[in-house]
């Protein structure tokens, strides 16, 4: 169990970081191009991740893994927790904003993405270890 927690903090860490860059390399080159700042932040907000998004999956994954810690036995704080729980937010948020993009069904997906998810995957890093 605890191989499977340490790989999926690796896995949201290195996938949350390629996220954040591939962001930030889109915003750096509208930039360039003569874009104002406001149209930059408008950009990130609807084609990379809304900022509700990333909170609430922030929130509910911190929440579950502090919950799942305190009931096994392996105590995890709030700033440990939300530490580790944040790549997995910018994923998930993500995730959420192009599987709605392109699919629909946007009820689903959101609650699905960043409530259900960022719950077990906390809870399940936290029962580990």
């Amino acid at each position: 169990m605890h191989t499977l927690a340490t790989g999926l903090q690796w896995a949201c860490l290195i996938v949350g970081f390629a996220v954040l860059g591939a962001a930030l390399v889109s915003s750096v080159r509208m930039k360039l191009s003569g874009a104002s700042f406001g149209n930059v932040v408008e950009h990130i907000e609807n084609r990379w991740f809304g900022t509700g998004s990333v909170l609430l999956a922030l929130l509910v994954g911190t929440l579950a893994m502090t919950g799942a810690g305190r009931l096994s036995g392996h105590e995890v704080g709030l700033d440990e927790a939300a530490l580790i729980v944040f790549p997995l937010a910018l994923v998930a948020a993500f995730v959420v904003r192009r599987l709605t993009e392109r699919h629909g069904h946007a009820a689903v997906a959101r609650a699905s993405g960043l409530v259900v998810v960022p719950a077990v995957l906390g809870a399940v890093m936290a029962a580990a270890g």
